[in-house]
């Protein structure tokens, strides 16, 4: 009998000890969410956010300037148009976005860490390449990693 009682004691104390856990837990919950909201409308209103959107002469168009530590995040690498032998355009397969009406585009990066999206007519896929029929001239640089992440701040994706 009294082994008994001394479970029972035993229980109850453990049931206790849990529902303080979880009061605990909860509340550490909803600070750590506070903190990350609080943070992420900081960093919007001091002006702290990854990316800059900008407006451009087109109105559809934005010009996007990545922090640099965004940059890294993302793993955003540049490339730039070539030329095949018979002056076709080449870009990288990753630089070519295509868009919800299937229009095809390149960020070009005129400035560092700025981007700029900018039509493109693809001819060809061969592999990792594109050959354009109509296109940024060659030696221009385009995004060639981090594309869909330019495109999802551009359009307001995620945000």
């Amino acid at each position: 009998m009294i082994t008994e009682q001394l479970l029972s004691i035993a229980i109850r104390k453990d049931k206790r000890v849990m529902a303080h856990f979880g009061t605990l837990a909860a509340a550490m919950s909803a600070a750590v969410l506070a903190t990350s909201c609080v943070s992420a409308l900081a960093a919007e209103t001091t002006g702290n956010a990854p990316a800059r959107v900008e407006a451009t002469a087109d109105a559809k168009i934005k010009k996007i300037t990545l922090t640099p530590k965004a940059a890294e995040r993302l793993g955003i690498l540049i490339d730039e148009v070539r030329a095949d032998p018979s002056g076709r355009l080449i870009v990288p397969y990753a630089s070519v976005l295509y868009d919800l009406s299937g229009k095809t585009w390149v960020y070009i990066s005129a400035e560092p860490l700025s981007f700029v999206r900018g039509p493109v007519e693809i001819d060809t896929i061969k592999g990792d390449n594109v050959y354009l029929s109509d296109g940024p001239p060659v030696g221009t640089k385009v995004l060639a990693a981090g594309v869909p992440q330019v495109f999802g701040t551009e359009v307001k994706v995620g945000h």
